[in-house]
């Protein structure tokens, strides 16, 4: 993304574009099916009739205002699309959607939320839900795409982890990219934060100030990230937009870490998967650096991994690739710790220097003490065994190359 982006709030956050980029790359059949698919005719009639089914129809002579600040903040987006709103048939507590049909602009209000919230809140509330339109419609309708693809994922039998992590962190970016609209339409982070706290607690009044204090109070406790399915916490919604409203450069990389936290193994999201592998891959790098590491066997090994395999022809950088590491999980940690263990016993004949240059490797890139705890356990060796072998480790492995050389 352009720097000058980077801070624009009506530019999606950057997990969007992965994802989308992601999918057009990985799944392209389903991509250009989506693609070539677009919404039809059809579709667009069953949304319009189970709007008529399931809501009220407001009407613009009924409530002109209500409709003039609809059309306002529309335009104030760049849309030019005809607005309808409708009122939601037993609504369960305050809030609005958006009944996606292109190049209009279909929302729904639910409960009394229109006499409930303060102009401003409601401008804050209307410019949310075209939020949704401006995603789906710019950006040639990629997101919109991504979107339907990351839906069709996780309703396919085969559907995994990553997928449905996928789709719920999209849909959870998708409500963060939408308060921003709001904010970028309202100017005010507290009106828009009030109207997003009285939809949660079904308030008249609220102390936006007082909230953003809880707010900080809650995150003040240590590092935590979302629980939510579609929508993250208000606490969290009300944080970042006061965030993005004080300090936008350093909004989306606060973002992820609310959103998506550290790394976690039983957690990863489709984007993640890759980058897992793409430090798997440098970390067996690192291990088979030493030439005389290189042999058919562990190879053949290191190919089970990575199909085309070849040892790497630069030094790894095991700082970022330390870095890397320590910013994931215990479980993910541990996997990593295999993926060593699995290239120090692949080739018996090398005998112990694998071993040793493992644990070197897992100390440079912080993983020793979790490593030799497995290699132990793993390789049924008793703990001053791995221990010598591990304070004798640049011995070792000196030897090793030594003997490689003078064949």
């Amino acid at each position: 993304m352009p720097d000058e982006e980077k801070h624009d709030p009506r530019q999606p956050l950057p997990y969007h574009f992965a994802i989308r980029d992601y999918l057009k790359n990985e799944e392209s059949q389903i991509w250009e099916w989506y693609a070539s698919n677009r919404v039809r005719a059809e579709q667009n009639e069953a949304i319009r009739f189970d709007l008529l089914k399931s809501t009220y129809r407001i009407d613009r002579d009924a409530q002109p205002a209500l409709y003039d600040m609809a059309d306002e903040v529309a335009k104030s987006l760049g849309m030019e699309v005809p607005v309808t709103l409708y009122q939601a048939q037993n609504p369960q507590g305050l809030n609005a959607s958006l009944a996606y049909i292109p190049d209009e602009a279909h929302v729904v209000l639910h409960g009394p939320i229109a006499s409930r919230l303060t102009e401003p809140e409601l401008r804050a509330l209307l410019a949310h839900e075209l939020g949704h339109l401006l995603l789906h419609s710019r950006w040639d309708g990629d997101l919109l795409i991504a979107e339907q693809v990351l839906a069709a994922m996780t309703h396919d039998r085969d559907a995994d982890t990553p997928h449905f992590a996928s789709a719920r962190l999209f849909g959870l970016y998708t409500e963060v990219f939408c308060d921003r609209i709001a904010l970028d339409v309202s100017g005010s982070p507290l009106e828009v934060i009030s109207m997003l706290v009285k939809i949660a607690t079904d308030l008249d009044e609220v102390n936006p100030e007082s909230y953003l204090k809880q707010a900080a109070e809650i995150l003040g406790k240590g590092p935590m990230k979302t629980a939510g399915l579609s929508h993250p916490e208000a606490y969290i919604r009300a944080h970042v937009l006061q965030l993005w409203h004080d300090q936008a450069g350093e909004a989306n990389a606060r973002i992820a870490e609310l959103i998506e936290g550290p790394p976690a193994l039983d957690e990863l999201d489709l984007t993640a998967q890759v980058r897992v592998m793409d430090v798997t891959r440098r970390l067996i790098d690192a291990m088979l650096a030493p030439k005389w590491l290189q042999t058919d066997v562990v190879l053949a090994h290191a190919r089970l991994f990575f199909e085309e395999y070849a040892p790497a022809d630069h030094d790894v950088a095991i700082e970022s690739l330390r870095e890397e590491i320590q910013q994931s999980d215990q479980p993910l940690r541990d996997y990593y710790c295999y993926v060593l263990l699995d290239f120090a016993s692949a080739d018996r004949d090398l005998e112990e220097a694998p071993l040793a240059q493992a644990i070197g490797v897992a100390d440079a890139v912080g993983l020793l003490e979790g490593f030799l705890s497995i290699a132990a356990k793993e390789l049924k060796l008793r703990k001053k065994q791995v221990e010598k072998i591990s304070g004798d480790r640049e011995r070792i492995v000196a030897a090793a190359a030594k003997l490689e050389a003078a064949s």
